[in-house]
């Protein structure tokens, strides 16, 4: 265990009751500040500020953190301190935020199953050309408006595509092109309008790409790169994404290349 902190934030945080407690002090503080000197403004900060911030770092669940902000905005509509259409306009906001936070949730709850579907058909490819077209077919179906490229590197550090559902594959010069600076540099690259001569793409139609490292064990084995035919079509969160795909390619490929070592060492003592 290494001493000294680390530059990866917490993940997992421990809940704890009195951070809830403070951020309620907060919430009767400032709607009290808000009430006396009748801003309506900074009671819609105060009141998103302790939302998020209950959601953060507060015990609760969501849903009881969201009454209590809305019970609070109702207090002070029936005291008389602000009209009931600055509270509407207050439920709409909190609606808003409310369905953002669903949605984000919901696309987070997509991806778990999509990145185990996707490892677990890896892990059940026999051979290794069946590992390139199952990771070929499953990222297909995760972004299917995108072109896909697994780039793999030979025993010399030399790119190329493999064969995939029966197309040749073909090496990839060092030309400088986004494959080669990110299999170089071990650095992901987002580029919202791709450069035909600075980028180039391998779709002659792409107009926007992601590339990530395939990586496992400090070993680079490749890139994987999506190219979508509009401009700024992905997001680093995309990034973030693609990069967890690629880890599962690259140990799966790892895996594979070990196993085959193996096998040729018992083939070697085997004296039979």
């Amino acid at each position: 265990m290494k001493n000294g902190k680390s530059g990866v934030p917490p993940v997992f945080r421990p809940r704890r009751f009195w951070t809830s407690v403070l951020w309620l002090v907060f919430l009767a503080a400032g709607a009290a500040f808000s009430c006396i000197f009748g801003v309506f403004a900074f009671f819609t900060a105060v009141l998103v500020a302790v939302f998020i911030g209950l959601n953060e770092f507060g015990r609760w669940p969501y849903k009881t953190n969201l009454v209590i902000c809305a019970g609070t905005a109702v207090v002070v509509a029936v005291a008389g301190i602000f009209t009931w259409m600055e509270i509407t306009s207050l439920f709409v906001l909190f609606f808003t935020m409310s369905a953002y936070m669903f949605y984000f949730r919901d696309r987070t709850s997509r991806l778990i199953p999509a990145l185990e579907t996707f490892a677990a058909s890896l892990a059940k490819a026999p051979d290794f050309d069946s590992i390139i077209e199952n990771a070929w077919r499953g990222m297909q179906e995760m972004a299917p408006a995108a072109a896909v490229f697994v780039i793999l590197a030979d025993i010399e550090g030399c790119l190329y595509i493999p064969d995939h559902f029966g197309q040749p594959g073909r090496a990839l010069k060092r030309n400088g092109g986004t494959p080669w600076k990110v299999f170089t540099s071990g650095r992901p690259i987002n580029i919202p309008r791709v450069s035909t001569g600075r980028d180039q793409p391998l779709d002659r139609d792409a107009l926007s790409l992601i590339s990530v490292p395939i990586t496992a064990r400090a070993e680079k084995l490749g890139v994987l790169q999506l190219e979508a035919g509009t401009a700024g079509a992905f997001s680093e969160e995309d990034v973030a994404k693609l990069s967890l795909a690629a880890m599962i390619i690259g140990q799966e490929l790892y895996m594979f290349e070990a196993s085959e070592v193996v096998e040729e060492e018992d083939g070697v003592d085997d004296p039979d």
